[in-house]
């Protein structure tokens, strides 16, 4: 990747220059993406130069002392962005068709609750507004459901537990049938985690990986079959 900085005093110009060689660069065909720093956060005038950067730009990452944050022309995959979250508990907004988490569907009756696969819902709830809103109980009750009944398939859909793909598994674990277990991707033999995040793999790519990498560590003085550790650190960080 090529590189370049621009930096100077507050207010000489540097967004101004930055917009132009995006513009320019794009023109050429090229990706072109842009790191941002402030000291002060992305409020006012550094979220607007954020702003403008996003409307031209390829991609945008930005960091302060108070927070990141990266943003990308189009729509990722969400296994892609999952990677990039430091979080314990994950709350999706929207995405209805993404059928492997369980929900809270907010509709006002049961008919309208069908279009969006009442089969995953943990409950269906009465439309909201921000007015009234829920009570600290209600609140406190739905927290509990999701520490209890909350997962996430990897989304793969590879038909290794038995089922179509990952939705009807999902809505089997939602009514009990199955457990968050019987997902064949997230145990067996082989692990591989990027940055710490486990990647979910198939069997078909775990045996291909499994059977590879051992029959070249088999060529090694040393090797003996058992638990192998490798660990590989690529440029990203």
């Amino acid at each position: 990747m090529r590189a370049v900085s621009i930096v100077g005093r507050k207010k000489s110009g540097k967004t101004t220059l930055g917009l132009s060689l995006v513009k320019k660069l794009s023109e050429k065909g090229l990706k072109v993406g842009v790191l941002k720093h402030s000291h002060h956060g992305f409020d006012g005038v550094e979220g607007t130069d954020t702003e403008l950067y996003k409307s031209e730009a390829a991609c945008v990452a930005a960091y302060s002392p108070e927070q990141s944050f990266v943003s990308w022309k189009g729509e990722r995959m969400i296994q892609d962005l999952l990677p990039l979250m430091e979080a314990d508990i994950l709350i999706m907004e929207g995405s209805s068709r993404v059928g492997w988490l369980p929900r809270f569907i907010l509709a006002e009756d049961r008919e309208h609750a069908e279009d969006f696969l009442p089969d995953l819902a943990l409950e269906i709830l009465p439309a909201l507004n921000r007015e009234t809103g829920l009570s600290e109980d209600e609140i406190d009750r739905l927290a509990e459901m999701v520490l209890e009944k909350g997962f996430m398939l990897p989304g793969l859909n590879c038909g290794a537990c038995g089922r179509d793909d990952c939705r009807d598994f999902a809505a089997d674990i939602v009514s009990g049938k199955a457990s968050v277990s019987g997902c064949k991707t997230t145990r067996g033999e082989m692990t591989v985690t990027c940055n710490g995040n486990p990647l979910a793999l198939n069997p078909f790519v775990s045996d291909i990986l499994n059977s590879g990498i051992t029959a070249m560590l088999g060529q090694l003085k040393g090797y003996v079959p058992g638990e192998l550790e490798i660990r590989i650190k690529t440029g990203g960080k």
